[in-house]
């Protein structure tokens, strides 16, 4: 069973409005029954009160008429009223002076009226009701106080003459707000039951409805079609959600334009590029061999000729740049055509210093100096060391080339989070302009007169096989600073 969290929208509003609309009815209800039974008990009080007080008035105009003898006739002719059941006067002591049941005329009251009589007499009041439930009666209890009309009967030191005790009938009035509450609670019932069909009916029409046909047109959003906008009737809530929905998918048709014509692009590029780098590594395999064949030829000439010779400082020019060739050559199939990765452990210590020796010569008369900040601890890395070492090679081979005339590279390997290997290579030469740094990774740019513009292309494409990152930062005039990280670190002993 779905807890209350996995239900739909509707299914919470029915389960709120229907919760709160029975605790409404019995609120309503209480509310209703306590009111009705409030104003049948203070009309039957009323009717006590005035029976209380015609029978009252009747005895003292008898005790008035000095007809004493008349008070029986009076109680017993009152009592014959339908909604009247007994009337008595009783002493303060609780004996029945007089009452509508002359059998009963001269004993004592029950020990429960004679309770009631002392807390008449307490609370100083001249009259108390109480509400007998079971028997649907009210009592009500009266003093008859010692006015001068009784003298002629009671002694005038007496304050009070007895207790007068009328039992009134409520329970045709107890019928009728029985009746009266039974239809109040199937009308609170009917018009609760209507007002929450009603409020159901307008959700449904006014939020479930618009919430279903945005949810639907969402799904077919999903599904890829961008085409379709949802209808905006109203200008309300649901209507700002649903021209919020029209404008995102109007924003996600442009942006898919977008994308499809720069994978166009993308595409019709990579072709061209493909197409040249084909071309070009035939052109470079087809070249590799007979510029090999003219170079071992120049040197064996070479060897032959006289130092003396003019010939011989021709010879060694020719081999100079029939050796660029070669390299450019290389680095072409190297881009184009590139050996698989061969993973080992290695120590990146040793992979560095081998491209600082082969990077030596190529400083010529400049006055460059190598700082190398070793990995402690012999840590071992799992990688390929000629890649590694070829890439360390390409970026001492630019930063020399930045280098005027005096300078100094700087390398440090760290370890990083224990697994990743961590390469700081940074030169003080001329650095990088600000608007090349996005395209030095770039096959093909570089903005030496001599180069092939592939060094920074292939150190990047070697970061990637080692699932490492390289990052640049350079300042002119400053000098630039290479970031390398490669996941590739494993303790050694």
């Amino acid at each position: 069973m779905k807890s209350l969290k996995q239900w739909s929208l509707r299914n919470k509003v029915i389960l709120h409005v229907l919760v709160i609309g029975i605790i409404t009815t019995l609120v309503l209800i209480v509310l209703y029954l306590r009111g009705q039974r409030n104003i049948i008990h203070s009309v039957s009080r009323q009717k006590a009160e005035v029976a209380g007080l015609m029978i009252e008035n009747s005895l003292f105009q008898a005790m008035k008429e000095g007809k004493p003898e008349e008070v029986q006739d009076i109680i017993s002719q009152t009592a014959s009223s339908s909604y009247i059941k007994k009337i008595r006067i009783i002493s303060a002591e609780g004996k029945i002076l007089r009452s509508s049941h002359e059998n009963e005329i001269g004993s004592s009251s029950e020990a429960s009226i004679q309770n009631k009589l002392k807390e008449l007499f307490s609370n100083g009041t001249r009259s108390n009701i109480y509400f007998l439930k079971p028997k649907s009666t009210i009592q009500n209890f009266r003093l008859i106080e010692n006015r001068q009309e009784c003298y002629a009967c009671h002694s005038p030191q007496a304050k009070i003459n007895g207790i007068l005790e009328i039992n009134v009938d409520y329970t045709a009035a107890a019928i009728l707000l029985k009746k009266s509450q039974l239809k109040g609670i199937l009308i609170g019932l009917v018009s609760i039951s209507i007002l929450i069909f009603i409020i159901l009916r307008l959700f449904e029409k006014l939020v479930n409805r618009p919430i279903s046909r945005l949810k639907g047109n969402m799904k077919t959003v999903q599904e890829g079609d961008l085409n379709i906008q949802f209808p905006v009737v109203k200008h309300d809530e649901i209507g700002n959600l649903a021209e919020s929905f029209n404008a995102m998918v109007k924003k996600l048709r442009e942006a898919n334009q977008k994308i499809e014509h720069l994978h166009s692009q993308q595409m019709e590029k990579a072709e061209h590029l493909a197409s040249i780098g084909e071309l070009a590594a035939g052109l470079a395999h087809e070249m590799k061999n007979p510029i090999a064949g003219m170079k071992g030829a120049l040197e064996i000439i070479g060897q032959k000729t006289d130092p003396a010779d003019p010939k011989k400082e021709i010879f060694n020019e020719i081999l100079l740049q029939i050796e660029k060739m070669h390299k450019v050559i290389q680095d072409l199939l190297s881009y184009a055509k590139p050996k698989e990765m061969s993973f080992s452990l290695v120590n990146p210590n040793e992979c560095v210093e081998n491209a600082i020796k082969l990077a030596q010569p190529q400083k010529k008369s400049k006055d460059i100096i190598f700082h190398f900040q070793k990995l402690a601890n012999n840590t071992l890395a799992r990688l390929d060391a000629d890649k590694i070492q070829e890439l360390m090679l390409n970026l001492m081979l630019n930063s020399i080339s930045a280098i005027d005339n005096k300078g100094q590279i700087d390398i440090k390997l760290l370890k990083r989070n224990e697994k990743e290997l961590e390469i700081i290579f940074e030169d003080n030469g001329k650095g990088i302009k600000k608007d090349h740094l996005s395209q030095i990774f770039n096959p093909f740019f570089t903005t030496k007169s001599r180069g092939t513009g592939l060094g920074l292309s292939i150190c990047k494409k070697i970061t990637a096989a080692h699932q490492g990152s390289i990052q640049v930062k350079s300042k002119e005039g400053k000098g630039t600073t290479f970031l390398i990280r490669l996941p590739v670190l494993q303790q050694g002993d």
